[in-house]
């Protein structure tokens, strides 16, 4: 599916800064000229369709022809994604990956550490979160009480 999101785009302290128009939710992204700052965009748009497929959230319909808010151009980006290009591997894939339990890996995903969605009868695990947890390299057994899960 393609999703498209207008953005504006315009200059601050020497960056040229993207935010997304209408009620996209949350944030904004920037580049150092206005090619990388759409490429930068893009990504952020990836990102947001990625974690409501992920999330089963429809995102917020689009409207089109906004105005400049922040004396900028606005510029429609597009991206083609649907969850099946979404880097994943099953649950248990990512138990042998981090070395732990499938269990372990159901309480990662309650408490929102790991990135997972419903395949079918398959639940699946982005890569990319399997590969953020491996960077934080928690400690094996349980952790105190005051460290987070």
């Amino acid at each position: 599916m393609v999703y498209i999101w207008e953005f504006e785009f315009f200059e601050s302290n020497g960056m040229v800064d993207a935010f997304p128009c209408g009620d996209l939710g949350y944030g904004a992204t920037y580049g150092e000229n206005l090619q990388e700052a759409v490429e930068m965009a893009a990504d952020f748009l990836m990102a947001v369709v990625d974690d409501h497929l992920m999330n089963g959230v429809a995102l917020p319909p689009m409207e089109f022809g906004h105005t400049p808010e922040r004396g900028g151009q606005i510029i429609a980006i597009a991206v083609s994604h649907k969850l099946d290009d979404i880097p994943a591997m099953t649950a248990s894939d990512a138990a042998r990956e981090l070395g732990v339990t499938r269990a372990r890996v159901s309480q990662l995903i309650r408490a929102g550490l790991l990135d997972s969605w419903k395949d079918g009868t398959r639940r699946m695990v982005s890569r990319a979160s399997v590969e953020a947890r491996k960077e934080v390299d928690p400690k094996p057994g349980r952790p105190c009480s005051s460290e987070a899960v």
